[in-house]
């Protein structure tokens, strides 16, 4: 068997050292939000033909490093690259969305339901999740609401693009801006809100006390009102 490399040499593999210092060549800049970073070179692992266990596990075996997922991307068309990075970006802005959602209604639990979240056998007054526990005890709630997104992306996979739901009841696309403005906003809100609810779920789990309560200086002039 060859030996194991050290921790900082896996460490130092996961990254393409170029792409620290200037852009990918499949990242033009041409999408809202794209910055040319991606360092890991993850783009090639959105493949959207892989449809079966067998080619998700031929992939993931030649990806065990960023130059490695690197020289797979380079190898692809410039239309396999696009095709990629678009499905990178879509899946980024679902996650974003998902993640603008919860980092709202994540704090508004604990500040409407305090008390109940607070009583014996619950989670300290913090929100449900699967970190705190008692997210099962939602369950009925969590299958219409996911079982609802699931059915809207399965009716929309083959005529929504880029995220266009054609959704904008109040008219902000033209009364605010163009829609490139708006589509930058709205990613760049997405990749916080994703920090942040990650953020809300570490520190419950290691502090056992609920955001609302650690940092009510965020959430005024609701932070008072946890109960």
């Amino acid at each position: 068997m060859p030996p194991v490399p050290a921790k900082a040499e896996l460490f130092a593999q996961q990254f393409v050292p170029e792409y620290l210092k200037q852009s990918p060549s499949y990242l033009d800049g041409s999408l809202p939000g794209d910055i040319g970073f991606d360092p890991w070179g993850l783009a090639v692992l959105a493949n959207p033909q892989v449809s079966t266990m067998t080619a998700a596990q031929a992939l993931d075996a030649k990806s065990r490093t960023a130059e490695q997922r690197n020289e797979q991307m380079l190898a692809l068309s410039e239309e396999e690259q696009a095709e990629a990075v678009l499905w990178m970006r879509n899946s980024e802005l679902k996650h974003g969305r998902l993640a603008m959602l919860a980092v709202a209604g994540w704090p508004i639990a604990e500040m409407l339901n305090g008390n109940f979240l607070r009583s014996e056998g619950m989670t300290n007054g913090r929100a449900p999740s699967l970190f705190n526990g008692h997210l099962t005890d939602h369950l009925p709630f969590l299958l219409v609401v996911f079982g609802g997104l699931a059915a809207l992306e399965l009716k929309t996979k083959d005529t929504v693009t880029d995220g266009d739901y054609a959704f904008d009841p109040l008219g902000f696309a033209s009364g605010i801006g163009s829609m490139r403005t708006l589509q930058t906003a709205e990613i760049k809100h997405g990749r916080a809100a994703m920090m942040g609810i990650t953020g809300f779920a570490v520190q419950e789990f290691l502090y056992g006390t609920p955001v609302v309560q650690q940092t009510p200086f965020f959430f005024l002039p609701f932070g008072g009102f946890t109960g």
